[in-house]
């Protein structure tokens, strides 16, 4: 059975709970083809990509599935590409507010998700999934991680990618802008199942 590990963010700023960690914490251990390891990160730059590095250094994961909050959408998204800065709108949870800095000195600007992402968007909006591609997670500490990961795990068999979620509906003052917890968890489901399936159907293409 190949290893997952599938990672969600602490609440941050004003709010006192975050969608992506409820939302992990509610999936069971086992998804298709997928152990499934569940991480907590802290909402700090830098301390948050350490710690996931070496989770997975530890665990020796075959996938890292990343999510974080979006408070823009009333869909899941995956995002293609991760970029090599820090621009932070909001301070993180230790006060750090970087602007124009690289996650990492001297390294490429940016690098494509290594799951089969455009694959998986396609694949999900014909069953009907609440799902979208995104094309940059942003400079705040998702994009902090997903290009730590990425970076590390380059020309390894690694496959990293991320999802973002919703809000939930008692975060937001209309309900209409946020996605109930049961739905996000369903569709973030699906999005591990069909990963599962493709990168399956690619091992015995």
């Amino acid at each position: 059975m190949k290893k997952l590990l599938l990672t969600g963010f602490d609440p941050f700023a004003h709010y006192n709970i975050n969608p992506s960690w409820e939302a992990v914490k509610a999936l069971p251990e086992v998804i298709g083809s997928f152990s499934v390891h569940k991480m907590l990160l802290p909402n700090i730059y830098g301390t948050a990509g350490r710690l996931l590095l070496e989770e997975a250094e530890r665990l020796k994961h075959d996938v890292i599935l990343m999510t974080g909050m979006d408070s823009g959408s009333t869909r899941l998204h995956l995002d293609a590409v991760a970029v090599n800065l820090r621009d932070a709108l909001l301070e993180d949870n230790k006060g750090a507010a970087p602007w124009g800095e690289p996650v990492v000195p001297g390294a490429p600007a940016a690098y494509f998700a290594t799951i089969p992402t455009h694959t998986l968007v396609k694949r999900l909006q014909k069953q009907g999934c609440p799902v979208h591609l995104g094309y940059c997670t942003g400079g705040y500490v998702c994009n902090d991680i997903f290009y730590t990961a990425l970076h590390h795990f380059n020309g390894t068999p690694v496959k990293t990618g991320f999802a973002h979620v919703p809000l939930l509906p008692q975060m937001v003052w209309d309900e209409s802008k946020a996605l109930p917890l049961e739905e996000t968890v369903k569709t973030l489901r699906q999005i591990i199942e069909n990963l599962s399936e493709i990168l399956t159907e690619e091992e015995h293409a």
